[in-house]
């Protein structure tokens, strides 16, 4: 029995999406893949010029969406006025991007030494800094990292975009409000 090109090129990017995911990029080879998917190495070059095109494949849409999302959360309206309102409506939008990004977001965490990881991270660390109200630069940057290894694990754990909302609720209303804020506005719905 013969197998269609596409289901071929489709089982190749299925493959690499989750042992990226689960290995990471820099850990993922194409004899890996390869073997995952019951072909030789060299069949995946007749799909793929290269495992960094594969990478593209996957993260492309997601990269340009989260570029674009990210330019709404770091205006003047947003950055230093993360009121219960605004956290509301970041974990929101987040949540609609996330759900519809996921994979290729994982996929863009997961590669720890990817221009992708380190422009999520220059945004979300750089645009945190700036708009953080304390004077500590070493401790707003820990806190930064942090929202970043919650984010990952969030969408690790979760696919659907109503619990990946209720937990990205939870997360920005406590590095922006504290336990507190967590506490009075998440828990007493």
């Amino acid at each position: 029995m013969q197998v269609k090109k596409d289901d071929i090129q489709k089982k190749i990017l299925s493959v690499s999406e989750r042992l990226f995911i689960k290995n990471g990029y820099e850990n993922t080879s194409l004899k890996i893949i390869a073997d995952r998917c019951y072909i030789s190495k060299s069949n995946i070059y007749r799909y793929y010029k290269s495992k960094e095109e594969i990478y593209e494949t996957l993260v492309s849409p997601a990269r340009t969406e989260i570029k674009n999302t990210m330019s709404i959360f770091f205006t003047v309206e947003f950055i230093g006025r993360y009121t219960p309102d605004k956290c509301v409506e970041v974990s929101s939008i987040l949540a609609k991007l996330l759900s519809a990004h996921r994979s290729g977001m994982l996929v863009m965490l997961r590669a720890v030494n990817s221009p992708d990881r380190r422009m999520i991270e220059e945004h979300i660390i750089g645009k945190f800094i700036e708009g953080c109200p304390i004077e500590d630069a070493g401790a707003k940057e820990m806190i930064a990292k942090l929202l970043i290894y919650g984010l990952t694990e969030i969408l690790i754990n979760y696919s659907d975009e109503e619990s990946i909302a209720r937990e990205l609720a939870v997360l920005i209303y406590y590095h922006y409000l504290g336990l507190n804020g967590v506490k009075e506005i998440v828990y007493k719905k």
